[in-house]
């Protein structure tokens, strides 16, 4: 087989020998379909790749068997863009079947083929990098200029790891197009740079020294075009062992989006019945909201972590944080496995993450919880520097109920006790500390000696305050439950903020 081929109905069928055609879009059970599956084989092609979309394939099978072509089904949750890269990688890898005149198998070679015509093309030296910042390959054209960390990163095959690169990093894998870098340090010369990508999934970047002259808008169409290439030159350099665990991400990917069924997601992540599973969420510790890239780098990094050290793991990666499913056998060897991660991925990328783990739990069809157990955890230990690296719902308990009761604060205005948003306002526009007062009094279960050592004065004046605030406000602190409905509002009122419940992308 030589290469896939994605075809839409509306679309003419190219010439497809040895080929695997990608039937995007097409309705299983229509007649259209078996006619493309006949003129598809008789246009050389050796497999066709269609969703069923809950039917039971019976008709395209029979279309395909009488055209005397193969035909496959992939799952419906299974993104066509991924389907393609784990056809192609595995085409590629392979190297069997007859390969088309002048065709070469995809090698290192063609990535510093592509790094020496885009030095020529933009007029600096470059580097293709990975996501865990290897270089992959460098441009060796003559009297190109370099400095210290050019020419370190070509020796250790990795760019030196520096605090800010994390910024830079993040900011060149979320931009469109080409992003202009101003040097690190006195030593290092200003850069450009590009993601590569396959499209939304991250690879890597392509970093240029600009020369005397600034890149170009032809150079920017030229580093654009050279990161399309190294995207399809990197898929299909991606191993067996990549593929299946690509393969492993899609069906944890489907089970966390509560699109896959118990029986498929447990054949597919190849787990025996009865198996217990716990879900581990990380995210990285940081108040910066836009953590998509940072997650994207940790995501291949934890993967192949996992792959080493836990085989039965299934690893998939989401804008917002890492999953990890994993066996529960023998107890506690998933804490141990989040530790180890945590470990590694900060040795590695430099990169300080939070772990998160659910309950466990025997039954696949439940991961959806797991997965909103495990975001609820992460959603107050990732904004928190000293909440512990690793929790549980036990370790975040009392904050997870109180995110909660924000959240529905926020959903509902009206929940809210008016005599403490008028407290609120009334120390805002007055300087008093009546609502300081109080909190500290709730927090110190009602004592006035331990409250007035808390806030440094007078316990007389604690007690002064909270008649007033009773008095001005219509607090009924007296009732256990106006206490409670009060301290809870107050607690939030002085809480850091914390990022909205739902993490899904």
């Amino acid at each position: 087989m030589l290469r896939t081929v994605i075809h839409d109905a509306a679309d003419p069928l190219p010439d497809g020998t040895g080929s695997v055609l990608l039937l995007v879009g097409a309705d299983a059970e229509a007649p259209q379909t078996a006619a493309t599956l006949r003129a598809a084989a008789g246009a050389g092609y050796v497999a066709a790749v269609l969703k069923l979309r809950g039917g039971n394939g019976r008709v395209p099978a029979r279309a395909a068997r009488e055209a005397g072509i193969t035909l496959l089904s992939t799952p419906d949750d299974a993104a066509w863009r991924q389907v393609d890269a784990l056809l192609s990688s595995a085409l590629g890898a392979s190297g069997a079947g007859e390969r088309q005149p002048g065709a070469t198998t995809a090698s290192g070679d063609e990535l510093f083929t592509l790094a020496n015509a885009l030095a020529g093309a933009v007029g600096g030296p470059i580097v293709i990098e990975d996501l865990e910042q290897h270089v992959l390959a460098y441009s060796t054209l003559p009297d190109q200029p370099i400095d210290e960390f050019r020419r370190r990163g070509i020796l250790d095959r990795r760019v030196p790891v520096l605090a800010e690169q994390v910024r830079q990093y993040r900011e060149v894998l979320n931009a469109p197009g080409m992003l202009r870098m101003p040097p690190l340090g006195d030593e290092e010369l200003p850069r450009a740079a590009v993601a590569i990508r396959a499209g939304d999934l991250p690879l890597g970047t392509i970093w240029v020294i600009e020369g005397r002259s600034p890149i170009d808008a032809a150079g920017e169409r030229a580093l654009a075009d050279g990161a399309r290439l190294a995207a399809l030159h990197m898929l299909r350099r991606r191993s067996g062992p990549e593929i299946e665990l690509q393969a492993r991400e899609q069906a944890l990917r489907g089970a966390l989006e509560g699109a896959a069924s118990e029986a498929d997601t447990r054949a597919r992540l190849g787990l025996s019945d009865g198996t217990a599973v716990t879900l581990v969420g990380l995210a990285p510790v940081t108040g910066d909201a836009d953590t998509a890239a940072l997650t994207a780098r940790a995501g291949a990094a934890v993967a192949r972590h996992c792959s080493a050290v836990q085989p039965e793991a299934a690893v998939a990666s989401t804008a917002r944080a890492v999953y990890v499913l994993a066996p529960e056998e023998p107890a506690g060897a998933v804490r141990r496995l989040a530790e180890q991660t945590l470990t590694v991925v900060e040795q590695v990328l430099g990169l300080r993450m939070c772990a998160a783990l659910s309950r466990p739990s025997a039954d696949l069809g439940q991961i959806p919880l797991l997965r909103a157990e495990a975001d609820d955890i992460l959603r107050v230990i990732s904004t928190d520097p000293s909440a512990p690296g690793v929790a549980d719902l036990s370790d975040a308990h009392a904050r997870v109920v109180l995110a909660h009761v924000a959240d529905e604060l926020a959903r509902l205005p009206r929940l809210r006790h008016p005599g403490v948003d008028a407290m609120l306002a009334h120390d805002r526009d007055h300087g008093t500390s009546y609502a300081v007062s109080v909190t500290a009094w709730l927090d110190a279960v009602g004592a006035f000696g331990d409250a007035a050592r808390r806030l440094h004065v007078h316990p007389n004046t604690v007690k002064y305050r909270l008649r007033r605030a009773r008095e001005l406000f219509g607090l009924d602190l007296d009732d256990p439950d106006d206490r409670l409905s009060c301290w809870i509002q107050l607690r939030l009122a002085t809480a850091p903020p914390e990022e909205p419940r739902d993490q899904r992308s």
